[in-house]
């Protein structure tokens, strides 16, 4: 199961750059959702310095 794992606080500061819950954010994370919302939360993710871990 994939996921992308970001640093502590990368959560919170996603959540409020896209103006939604921490919950949102778990979920686009662990690629439990595939909206256009999720995908941008993926991308900055990354962008922050994420780590995309497959398992």
């Amino acid at each position: 199961m994939a996921k992308i794992l970001v640093d502590y606080g990368d959560k919170k500061r996603l959540a409020k750059t896209f103006g939604v819950s921490e919950v949102t954010i778990r979920s686009a994370l662990a690629y439990r959702t595939k909206s256009e919302l999720s995908e941008r939360i993926r991308k900055a993710a990354l962008q922050l310095g994420g780590k995309e871990k497959n398992k």
